[in-house]
């Protein structure tokens, strides 16, 4: 009975070690954690790219300039446009310039909304030094500078607004642009 028992339990332990060898958790589980690991980084990869690639979605941009204050409106109507803004390609950033919500009429806007979005960033100085900047709706918006005032299409700008992004500047404007004006200038 010893020697059947004993021969049982070296059988038992043989077996066990030969199941360890075919089945090594250590090789099984590093080679998943391997692949799960490439994977991973090619996903971060991927994302960086795109985070790095110069191109901003209006969802993005409407996400960064949505605590700026003064800008409410502008930014739920650019959040909820697009379908008419779907990314904006600009190695340097983007420029919003947005009616101040005191004036902001969301129907100019909507109707209009890549009138209101440069596909450069912008700053006071360089802005100052520009005679014009065009918007991602390819309309040409003349920009001048009265006295300490820098008006772009004829409306002044009320101040430069830091976004949450460092690619997204905002412009806030002191008014809608006029139909009249962005009709003269698509011709």
């Amino acid at each position: 009975m010893k020697k059947t028992v004993f021969t049982f339990g070296v059988s038992a332990l043989v077996a066990a070690v030969v199941f360890a060898q075919e089945f090594n958790p250590s090789s099984v589980f590093g080679e998943l954690n391997t692949n799960v690991n490439v994977e991973t980084s090619a996903n971060n990869e991927a994302a960086s790219e795109n985070v790095d690639d110069g191109v901003l979605s209006a969802q993005e941009i409407s996400k960064s300039i949505e605590e700026v204050d003064g800008i409410k409106i502008f930014a739920s109507v650019l959040k909820n446009s697009s379908d008419k803004i779907q990314e904006v390609a600009s190695d340097s950033g983007v420029t919003v310039l947005a009616p101040v919500d005191a004036i902001a009429d969301t129907g100019k806007i909507a109707q209009n909304i890549s009138d209101y979005i440069v596909p450069e960033k912008l700053t006071k100085e360089n802005l100052e030094a520009k005679s014009s900047v065009q918007t991602l709706s390819g309309k040409t918006l003349p920009v001048e500078v009265k006295d300490s005032a820098v008006l772009i299409n004829n409306v002044e700008v009320a101040g430069l607004a830091d976004s949450s992004d460092d690619k997204v500047a905002v412009l806030r404007l002191a008014n809608n642009f006029s139909e009249s004006a962005s009709v003269a200038l698509a011709e």
